[in-house]
């Protein structure tokens, strides 16, 4: 009864129609992409206004009711799951406001629930873009997520994560109080600039909410480029492609590059149906410059295929920009030079089918037969590249007869983000399709699988070759972006830092109610 009383109180304070408290669905947000199945929340709130959502925090700290904040629900970290059933989540894809472009100042201000693809739409007629300008899920995860995450994709090879593109944000703490950092938290002053006193942006970027629920952000614009061509490499191996991204990086001309292996190749070419389709055709034409120039590259593509990956250990695939077309000639060249050297260049198809459609259905979430997917990764620097690789490997083949006798495919992805080298190993497995996978696809793509029964025993050997895998990594001095509640972080921190870490959360959430369990924040609040 007592929960009873609280969801009225919610309701009364939010609106009846924004809290949702039907057990179906508390059970749908008890999953994430992976861990399932999880506990289930009292309630939802959808909130449709800053104010609603300011409503419902108070009201869950009057009642010592716990806050999870979520965004577009593509994580595999726990970040958004509850650590009890006396929580709420607080889903923010209903504040999907576009509040601000503001092209001579260079920056647009949004709601945290506006997805990236929104946040591109709005810009694309203004001739400008953010540094990072969205992940391959962008057409469901939202501005908010991609900073509580660190996310990274589009636009990262040259500019990093999200959060160097972030000008300031607006965050609702547990007490109710809603803050504003950067310089928009002055009195009478535009979100300009991050560097307004100290930099109290940084706290709420990557911290998978443990600090504060995100109602909004302002990220720095800059000039689209004009000029644009693509490469495609292929490797004998993984280390040979990772020299070649380091040495690449250097260059500075790569919007995004991806690299990936056979698997990855394979299963991505047969479930993005790479060559397939009048649409992408379409967007191939579209995204050249000239008529005649679309329909070769369009040509190109259905002719090429994605048969063309499989002839390679690892390929790799780049977005190269050029602020003129002498100077992208100039890095075209350079980067042949880098690539030619540790591999041979093959097709640009895949890079090229990409940027002319970066926000597709998610439907990698899945493999091409309906497996399971989920990846576990780590950053580096950029010189540790083929050390970290070959260590990696070395791994894995190690784990070869497990992996086998449970049927679970390993893939590859690796980028350079920045001045950094990120390596994404993923697994595929057959496993049960979760209510987040039939909501995220559609039954026209998840109904050939519905009936597939649970395999805990593969996903259990998925846990722990996740988990070995991450202890290599952190042996090796590597680091994660995405933290929630599956990467350690307590344990790999100096003690002098966790206890500040610890701190900061004791006085920005004394009652430890905001995403507890987060950041393996689990007990510092509560002490």
């Amino acid at each position: 009864m007592p929960n009873e009383s609280f969801l009225s109180a919610l309701r009364d304070a939010v609106g009846a129609e924004q809290v949702l408290s039907d057990s179906a669905t508390c059970a749908y947000y008890a999953n994430d992409i992976f861990w399932q199945p999880g506990i289930a929340p009292l309630g939802v709130v959808l909130p449709q206004t800053q104010a609603q959502a300011v409503a419902a925090v108070k009201a869950a700290a009057a009642h010592g009711i716990a806050i999870v904040p979520r965004g577009g629900g593509m994580s595999y970290t726990k970040g958004y799951l509850p650590e009890s059933a006396q929580t709420i989540v607080i889903d923010t894809r209903k504040l999907d406001k576009v509040l601000e472009v503001n092209v001579p100042d260079r920056y647009i201000t949004v709601e945290a629930g506006c997805t990236w693809a929104q946040v591109h739409e709005a810009l694309k007629a203004t001739g400008m873009n953010t540094g990072y300008w969205g992940p391959l899920s962008g057409i469901n995860a939202t501005v908010g997520g991609a900073l509580s995450q660190n996310s990274a994709f589009f636009g990262s090879t040259r500019h990093g994560t999200v959060a160097a593109s972030v000008l300031g944000v607006t965050v609702l703490l547990a007490s109710g109080e809603v803050v504003t950092t950067g310089s928009g938290g002055r009195l009478g002053t535009k979100p300009f600039t991050r560097y307004a006193g100290p930099d109290m942006t940084g706290l709420f970027l990557g911290d998978t909410g443990a600090f504060g629920l995100k109602l909004g952000a302002t990220l720095q614009l800059s000039p689209a480029p004009q000029h644009l061509d693509y490469l495609g490499f292929g490797f004998e191996d993984m280390k040979s492609m990772a020299l070649a991204q380091a040495e690449m990086s250097a260059v500075q001309a790569i919007s995004e590059g991806f690299g990936i292996d056979r698997a990855k190749a394979l299963n991505s070419a047969s479930v993005n149906k790479l060559s397939d389709g009048v649409k992408i055709l379409g967007s191939v034409a579209r995204s050249s410059k000239g008529l005649l120039q679309g329909i070769k590259d369009a040509v190109n593509v259905a002719t090429t295929g994605a048969n063309y990956l499989a002839d390679h250990e690892c390929s790799l695939h780049l977005v190269v920009e050029g602020k003129t077309a002498e100077a992208l000639a100039t890095d075209l060249a350079a980067l042949r030079a880098i690539g030619n050297r540790y591999g041979i260049e093959i097709e640009n198809a895949a890079a090229r089918v990409m940027r002319s459609r970066p926000f597709n259905p998610v439907r990698g979430m899945l493999g091409a037969d309906g497996q399971r997917w989920v990846p576990i990764h780590a950053v580096f620097p950029l010189s540790e590249a083929a050390r970290v690789v070959e260590a990696s490997a070395a791994y894995f083949k190690s784990q070869a007869a497990m992996m086998k006798a449970h049927g679970i495919i390993l893939s590859h992805l690796t980028m350079t983000v920045g001045n950094e080298f990120f390596l994404e190993p993923a697994f595929y497995w057959q496993d049960e399709i979760t209510p987040l996978h039939r909501k995220s696809l559609g039954d026209e793509v998840v109904g050939p699988w519905l009936d597939r029964p649970a395999n805990l025993p593969a996903r259990e050997a998925v846990i722990a070759l996740r988990r070995g895998v991450q202890q290599v990594y952190l042996g090796l001095g590597g680091v994660n972006w995405q933290i929630g509640r599956d990467y350690p972080l307590q344990q790999v921190m100096q003690p002098d830092t966790w206890n500040m870490l610890a701190a900061l959360k004791t006085a920005l959430d004394p009652q430890g109610l905001m995403n507890p369990g987060s950041l393996g924040l689990r007990h510092a609040a509560r002490a």
